[in-house]
């Protein structure tokens, strides 16, 4: 038995154990990087898809928005061929069945039918606009369910499609938002024509009961009801117009009312002009104070170009009589 040591033992002894040891930590940390590297991996892979889908969606998002401008251009320069798609010819095609595209061709938009392909960085995406008709409640707010169609609002719905299944819907309401009127004033006794007026010019078509015209004012003559009913007038818009509401000057003693009715037509000489009030019956009246605005019932005169208005004149109960000065009619383009 050795009583010494010698430097072979301690390599022995020392040096071989500790170079297991050291081995054995290079592995742990080669196991240890190949998971990290796999995670980073599988991060950057993650991180990649994501951006592929942000970039996607934020150009789909950039077609609605061109989609829209399109889609507006068109209703604020021609809201019957909007209204009415996808020609301009009433009741047109509504609904989600019914897809269009707005396309620019020669320096206009126009509603073509059918859907949009357009190649984005090697992307197809599709795009289509459907519109739907927007209903109203008794205080003018817009429901999904009963109330009664505003002619004047609808509601645009664009998507846009792309591989594998990805899509973007997005909604939004336009609005016949361009407003004109028509003044009539000025009136002439004796002047009385059956002719088609684009102006005030003072004529009148006829006159029933004691009404007398002084000073261009219409008025009474006497305690007792009278009415006036006015030649056509032509908005001049082909298309029509959506007629929004009546109002007049003058005076009005209490007790007393001005009353009009309204008919409307997209010729100027149709078999019969249907003189209608609210409910769209020969029985009511549009009523205002004076100054004040009437609003007219749009789907009973939607998109029509001509117009002629009846106003009925009612002294108070004491004898005082109303004058009427002037007649306002507003409408849409």
């Amino acid at each position: 038995m050795k009583s010494w040591i010698t430097k072979d033992d301690v390599k022995k002894e020392f040096y071989w154990p500790e170079r297991g040891q050291v081995l054995a930590e290079i592995l742990v940390a080669v196991m240890l990087a190949g998971i990290i590297i796999g995670g980073i991996a599988a991060t950057i892979g993650t991180s990649v898809i994501t951006g592929n889908k942000v970039r996607e969606t934020t150009v789909a998002v950039g077609l609605i928005q061109d989609a829209m401008e399109g889609i507006k251009a068109i209703s604020e320069s021609s809201w019957v061929s909007f209204y009415c798609l996808p020609n301009g010819i009433c009741p047109g095609s509504k609904g989600s069945d019914n897809h269009f595209y707005p396309d620019y061709v020669d320096g206009s938009w126009q509603i073509v039918s059918g859907e949009k392909l357009k190649i984005v960085e090697g992307v197809d995406y599709t795009y289509y606009f459907y519109v739907e008709n927007v209903n109203r409640d008794s205080s003018g707010n817009i429901t999904t369910t009963g109330g009664t169609e505003d002619p004047s609002t609808q509601k645009i719905t664009i998507v846009v499609n792309w591989p594998p299944n990805n899509s973007v819907v997005m909604s939004e309401y336009r609005t016949r938002v361009t407003s004109n009127y028509f003044a009539d004033y000025n009136w002439d006794v004796g002047r009385i024509s059956s002719g088609v007026f684009v102006k005030s010019a003072g004529y009148y078509a006829s006159t029933n009961g004691p009404i007398s015209i002084i000073n261009g004012t219409i008025t009474l003559s006497t305690s007792t009801d009278g009415f006036l009913t006015s030649p056509v007038f032509d908005t001049t818009f082909a298309e029509g117009v959506a007629f929004n509401g009546i109002r007049w000057k003058g005076a009005l003693p209490t007790g007393a009312h001005v009353r009009f009715q309204l008919a409307t037509s997209n010729t100027s000489t149709p078999a019969t002009w249907n003189f209608i009030g609210p409910d769209g019956t020969t029985s009511s009246y549009y009523e205002a104070g004076m100054d004040q605005i009437a609003s007219i019932t749009l789907n009973n005169h939607n998109n029509q170009r001509y117009f002629r208005y009846i106003v009925y004149l009612y002294p108070e109960p004491g004898g005082a009589v109303p004058v009427v000065s002037k007649v306002i009619i507003t409408y849409s383009p």
